[in-house]
């Protein structure tokens, strides 16, 4: 018999039906599915691992944060432990009756550490020199039929990196986020999250959240002219632009600020030729979806989903530049229906299809592309609108620059140079499919030198500079990517882990007095952890584990030495840094004032981790509100004109957000309002 292990149930369930030619049994091992079928006359089982079915942990005599000191755990060797039991037994079975096993996880780091993970379990390290492994790139029939036809082995350098960097974050999270939490006196629930990734990445957002409080800004003046012809307003601006000196801007206004008419002096009309954009990676893909108002984290999931389901090529890649092997007119010939066609003809009309290349070209993955056909009721709204992305992504990379027009006009008023300019479309190209690239045509009047046109205002304008804008969430994964903070297939996570220890809060991602009181505290003591160069350094060191130029015990005693250093530094200051950190995290959960004594109400967890709103001088005061347990709460500031309890927010999904009074028993609340507080 033989086996095939795939990383998850869906991937398992779709080669299956691949290799099977749709002819499939499903057979249930508890609540572990295992697809039956001929291949090569053979008898087959696949089955879908749950990602990792074994986690890095430390050996249970080292959870107790109160006996064990952080910097004892730096020496420790973790172990790991089954995640997925009934996974894990189906798979030992399974292994046990099988004459040849075929690795079928992702191919990248992340599945190569699955699949040798999963192999050396249920039979053994000895086994990983005799299992096969298949690569593929997207799950199309012909590409896993290929993948199945040209089998490899297990690279045990590539899975050697993934499992490096699971030690080395593991070790990191838990020795920092122990030493932290305990300073703080923040256990239990509540305790305080710090990662090698996750603080450099939490420090951009506080960074840049500084230099926006910190902005002061300056003034500037801009002289604007509205002209006019027969035909058609055009604006214009003072030569000068933004003027930082306001008696020069005032000057030049008490000259043309009375000006009936303005000559034009000079017209220039050039063509331009913008290029269609390159291919997606996955980095671009995220900055691009993100401008849709999807978080990077959903972002992700759905694009997982609609690679296991055959819809897009593997969305983790740092690839710009499409491989030689694919065929590009056969995927165009494949999409050319309902929105697509028009694009797809023009471009399978040309003699050769020439696409863009971006800056980067690798050969584990090609970017992401569409691997098959879909429409909206195929998907559902949410994962159509990034199918649709993708396609039209895909397209654009194939089609033909935007061809404009752009005209710079130069006009005279009382020997003062103002300048105007128009650009007109004259061919779309791959804008006409790529709707999310916009470009507006600005028309000018027919103009020629010489000419008087009408002022019909002559305004002086008093601006202020602005402070520089937040990281989108997009942004903000483009930042990381250049500064080597995390991969490709872990920064969206390291955000919405940032999200989810409430560090950060809103769209774009705004830091909390926690998360502000974190990083400057770090920074203060122990500044090595805030700034991206350990991390990037040590990123580095498992890519050269991945081409076996190093070994894990090398990086593993270097990041050892490492984090010790930064220990010793923070011990020196815990007193500091707990201190520092609690008084922030104590502001940010007042949500009002106790309307029995008057003093603070604080949000706070049960032992079993359910919030809930209790006066700071509890046990003196015993006033308290249960809150919702579930989903987003916002406290308002504001007090109930009834009962003088806090007023919050509640959000529910598929729902508009509303506000209610704290207090359950308030008559202004409905029966359903009530209710809320118990679900």
């Amino acid at each position: 018999m033989r086996l095939i292990i795939c990383e998850k149930d869906n991937a398992a369930n779709r080669i299956s039906s691949i290799l099977s030619g749709g002819r499939v049994s499903k057979e249930s091992r508890g609540r572990v599915s295992v697809y039956r079928f001929q291949w090569e006359g053979e008898e087959t089982r696949c089955m879908g691992l749950r990602g990792h079915i074994l986690n890095m942990d430390f050996p249970k005599k080292y959870n107790s944060w109160s006996d064990i000191s952080p910097v004892d755990l730096i020496e420790v060797q973790p172990v790991r432990k089954v995640s997925a039991p009934s996974i894990a037994k189906v798979l030992k079975e399974l292994s046990a009756g099988s004459n040849r096993i075929y690795v079928a996880t992702d191919f990248d780091r992340e599945g190569e550490l699955i699949g040798s993970e999963a192999v050396e379990y249920s039979l053994g390290k000895e086994a990983l020199d005799n299992v096969y492994r298949a690569h593929f790139s997207s799950l199309t029939p012909l590409e896993v039929k290929s993948s199945f036809s040209s089998l490899t082995r297990i690279n045990k350098a590539i899975a050697s990196a993934a499992e490096t960097r699971q030690i080395l974050d593991l070790i990191w999270g838990a020795t920092l986020t122990r030493f932290i939490s305990i300073s703080a006196d923040r256990l239990g629930h509540d305790f305080l999250s710090v990662g090698r990734v996750q603080s450099p990445t939490l420090a951009l957002i506080v960074d840049r959240e500084k230099l926006i409080k910190e902005f002061k800004p300056e003034p500037y003046w801009r002289i604007e002219a509205l002209f006019h012809t027969t035909d058609i307003e055009f604006q214009g601006n003072h030569s000068k632009g933004d003027i930082r000196d306001e008696n020069i801007a005032k000057a030049i206004f008490g000259i043309v600020s009375n000006a009936a008419t303005a000559k034009v002096t000079d017209i220039n009309k050039k063509k331009r030729s913008d290029k269609p954009p390159t291919p997606f990676s996955t980095t671009e893909f995220i900055r691009a979806a993100n401008t849709l108002g999807i978080s990077a984290a959903r972002i992700m999931s759905v694009a997982e989903d609609l690679y296991t389901n055959g819809f897009i090529s593997y969305p983790r890649t740092d690839n710009t530049v499409y491989p030689k092997g694919l065929d590009l007119r056969e995927t165009v010939e494949a999409l050319r229906k309902g929105h697509y066609r028009i694009a797809c003809d023009h471009i399978l009309a040309k003699k050769e299809i020439i696409p863009t290349r971006g800056k980067k070209e690798t050969t584990d993955h090609p970017p992401i592309y569409p691997t098959s056909y879909a429409t909206r009721e195929d998907l559902g709204p949410e994962k159509y609108r990034i199918y649709d992305l993708v396609v039209r992504r895909f397209l654009a990379t194939l089609h033909d620059p935007t061809e404009l027009e752009v005209t710079s006009v130069k006009l005279d008023v009382k020997g003062e140079r103002f300048n105007a300019s128009g650009q007109v479309i004259l061919d779309p190209g791959y804008r006409s499919i790529y709707t999310y690239s916009k470009v507006n045509e600005n028309l000018l009047p027919i103009l020629d030198v010489g000419m008087l046109v009408d002022i019909r205002k002559m305004e002086l304008l008093s601006k202020e500079t602005k402070p520089p804008n937040r990281y989108s969430q997009g942004g903000l994964i483009q930042e990381m990517e250049k500064l080597g903070l995390g991969t490709k297939s872990t920064r969206h996570e390291i955000i919405q882990k940032l999200y989810s220890r409430r560090y950060i809060e809103d769209t774009p991602p705004t830091p909390t007095l926690s998360g502000e009181a974190l990083i400057n505290s770090l920074e203060r003591h122990a500044r090595t952890i805030t700034r991206p160069d350990m991390t990037a350094r040590l990123e580095e060191d498992m890519e050269l584990i991945s081409r076996s130029k190093l070994d894990q015990e090398e990086v593993l005693k270097e990041s050892t030495d490492m984090l010790r250093k930064i220990l010793e530094e923070m011990e020196q200051h815990s007193r500091d840094i707990g201190r520092e950190i609690s008084e922030a995290l104590r502001v940010q959960e007042i949500v009002g004032k106790c309307p029995r004594c008057n003093n603070d109400l604080y949000q706070v967890r049960s032992k079993r981790g359910k919030r809930y709103v209790r006066c700071s001088k509890y046990p003196g005061c015993s006033k308290s509100y249960p809150l919702p347990q579930r989903g987003k709460i916002d406290f308002t500031g504001l007090s109930c004109e009834v009962c003088r309890s806090p007023m919050i927010v509640i959000y529910r999904k598929g729902a508009r957000p509303f506000e209610v009074c704290i207090n359950p028993q308030c008559p202004s609340r409905s029966r359903e309002e009530k209710g809320d507080d118990e679900s």
